[in-house]
C-alpha cells in the first residue's frame, strides 16, 4: 500500500511548480486579508478612475508584500480625495496592521 499516493491535484502544483498547500496557509491568509480589506475600506464610497484602478489592483494583490508596496499608490490616490493629512493617517493605520507579517528585509526601519 502506498502512503503518498500521488492525486490530480498534487501533480497540478508540480506542474505548475507552486506549494502544495499547508495547514496553516488560512493564518497567513487572514492576515493579508485583513491588510486588503483595510486598505480597500479606506477607498469606500469614493468615486473616479484612480479609485477604480486602485480598487482593482488591490484586489487582485497575490501576496503581503504585494500590499506593502501598494501603499504609496494608495497614498497617491487618497491625497486628492481626502487631503494629505487624511491619507496619512489612513497609511499609518494601515501600516500598522503589517506588523509581524512581512520579511525582515521589508519591515519598517525601529526608532531607536
Amino acid at each position: 500500500m502506498r502512503w503518498n499516493k500521488p492525486t490530480l491535484r498534487n501533480n497540478l502544483h508540480d506542474l505548475l511548480g507552486r506549494d502544495k498547500p499547508s495547514s496553516t496557509a488560512w493564518v497567513r491568509n487572514q492576515g493579508l486579508e485583513e491588510v486588503r480589506r483595510a486598505m480597500l475600506q479606506s477607498l469606500a464610497g469614493m468615486t473616479g478612475s484612480d479609485v477604480a484602478r486602485m480598487n482593482m489592483r488591490l484586489r487582485y494583490a497575490g501576496d503581503i508584500e504585494a500590499l506593502w508596496f501598494l501603499r504609496t499608490d494608495l497614498f497617491s490616490t487618497l491625497v486628492p480625495l481626502r487631503g494629505e493629512h487624511g491619507a496619512r493617517g489612513v497609511i499609518d493605520q494601515v501600516t500598522q496592521l503589517f506588523q509581524g507579517q512581512l520579511p525582515r528585509a521589508l519591515r519598517p526601519a525601529q526608532a531607536l
